[in-house]
Parts: C-alpha cells; sequence; structure tokens
C-alpha cells in the first residue's frame, strides 16, 4: 500500500511539473530558455569558449516537449499508484 501512494504522490507531482512547463503557467518556458543561456554565457565566459556565448539552439519548445512527456508519465505513473492503492 506503501508503494502504491508513493508512486501516486510521485506521478501527481511529475504531472504538475509537466504541466508547468507544457502550458508555460507563470511563464516557466520562458525562464527556463533565459537561465539556459545565462548558464551558457557565464560557462563560456569562464572557459573563454566563445560558442558557448551564443544562444542555446534548444529554445521554449524543447521545455514544452519535455514537459508534455513529463505530465503523460507523472500521469501514467500516478494512475499505477491509485489502481495499487485501491487494489489492497
Amino acid at each position: 500500500m506503501a508503494v502504491g501512494i508513493l508512486l501516486l504522490v510521485f506521478g501527481v507531482g511529475a504531472a504538475g511539473w509537466g504541466a508547468m512547463f507544457l502550458f508555460d503557467l507563470r511563464g516557466a518556458t520562458g525562464k527556463a530558455v533565459a537561465r539556459r543561456n545565462a548558464v551558457r554565457a557565464v560557462t563560456g565566459a569562464r572557459n573563454l569558449d566563445l560558442r558557448l556565448t551564443e544562444p542555446s539552439r534548444l529554445g521554449a519548445w524543447f521545455f514544452r516537449v519535455v514537459g508534455g512527456i513529463g505530465l503523460l508519465g507523472g500521469l501514467f505513473l500516478g494512475f499505477i499508484g491509485l489502481a495499487l492503492t485501491l487494489a489492497e
């Protein structure tokens, strides 16, 4: 029973995280892209690698795809956890 509840909680959390990125709730996708580009610029400046100072090719679409996968995986995991919890 504890495993089912644990899977249910993790599934709901993953679905919430995925929905946040997929539907760009509170600007999560834009913030993630800006944060990624800032980290690349700092890393490029530290290593003197000018290729890293350019913006990343992975834009908002990448984080939305990852969010969609997280949402679907979280829902699947949550349903498995719910089934295990109700089965016992």
